[in-house]
């Protein structure tokens, strides 16, 4: 489906998830439909819908045996690609609650069907159709034919599994358009195109995860290296901060930003995290190492490039183009 929240004209179901959506509405398809303020998801846990069905939250996070519900959880949606072919990422909830049983919605606007998982409205992230390119491996040692995934094995060790960390760094790094919080942002599908391959080809991101984390990790090291030669003590906080390092400049903290890319470095890109906390905080800087060649894509080589540091970094000078606009009336009849 384009838009999860129930059938619409040209978007009545969805494709593909086994027998019962050929003859009927699956559940899924509301999975993105805000209600008074949070998002409700159902999947089914087990192929066969004649037999009771829960959530194995122990294989989510350990020591969950005994539990009925779990928060803070990532749920990442997958779904078969009708036109290209495939599984790939539709979207996520980024706080979820999963449910170990099936909970019953009273809420005719989807249709009243159960649910697993929860979300805050503002949590849940839908890519446009146009824009879900990132593929989930099939078969042994990936996706299998079950419904749900876990990150965990049924023995409680992590599964050992390269794709899951490459759609972690997907997810977390994805900030694009999302169309469950502003569906107006859809837009048509040759002006996206136009638009998003420009952009992102201006602003240095790269949209293969191995290659994005290697140019980071090749980033990160070399801003280490040279702020320690500087004197600036830095403090890698690139995992928890809208930051990546904090330095002690003249007993001033210092945050600093690094970005890596294979451009040359006059454009990057930025979350809305990063924007906010530029704006925010005056005593910035900006790292970026730029035009660095990558060899290979299963296991990318990254080597040369150049390094550029803004100092002070003011972001009020310098350009912001976002990828599109999305105007919402502020008085509604």
């Amino acid at each position: 489906m384009k838009r999860y929240r129930g059938p619409q004209p040209g978007d009545e179901k969805p494709i593909g998830g086994g027998s019962f959506n050929k003859k009927d509405v699956g559940h899924e398809a509301y999975n993105f439909l805000p209600l008074g303020g949070d998002t409700l998801a159902y999947f089914q846990p087990r192929l066969n819908p004649d037999h009771a069905s829960s959530i194995a939250l122990e294989r989510i996070q350990a020591g969950a045996a005994g539990k009925k519900e779990l928060t803070g959880v990532l749920a990442v949606f997958v779904a078969t690609d009708p036109k290209r072919g495939g599984q790939r990422i539709v979207g996520c909830f980024r706080d979820a609650t999963v449910y170990r049983h099936e909970h019953t919605s009273n809420d005719m606007r989807r249709n009243s069907f159960s649910y697993y998982a929860r979300t805050p409205a503002a949590k849940a992230v839908l890519i446009p159709e146009e824009k879900r390119l990132f593929m989930i491996p099939h078969g042994k040692g990936a996706f299998g034919q079950a419904n749900v995934c876990y990150p965990l094995e049924a023995d409680g060790h992590a599964k050992r599994a390269p794709w899951m960390e490459d759609t972690l760094d997907y997810i977390n790094a994805y900030a694009l358009e999302n169309i469950a919080t502003d569906p107006e942002s859809e837009a048509d599908t040759d002006i996206e195109r136009m638009l998003g391959s420009t952009i992102d080809r201006v602003a240095g991101f790269q949209s293969n995860p191995r290659i994005r984390r290697a140019i980071e990790n090749y980033a990160m090291l070399w801003a280490e290296k040279r702020l320690n030669e500087l004197g600036y003590r830095p403090v890698d906080t690139h995992k928890n901060k809208p930051y990546d390092f904090l330095c002690n400049v003249a007993g001033e903290d210092l945050y600093v930003e690094v970005k890596g890319t294979q451009e040359d470095g006059w454009s990057v890109s930025l979350t809305p995290n990063e924007v906010e906390h530029a704006r925010k905080y005056k005593n910035r800087a900006l790292f970026i190492v730029h035009s660095v060649k990558v060899k290979g894509k299963i296991q990318p080589v990254v080597s040369g490039g150049e390094e550029r540091l803004v100092h002070p970094w003011d972001i009020a000078k310098g350009a912001l183009k976002p990828r599109g606009y999305v105007f919402t009336l502020t008085e509604r009849d």
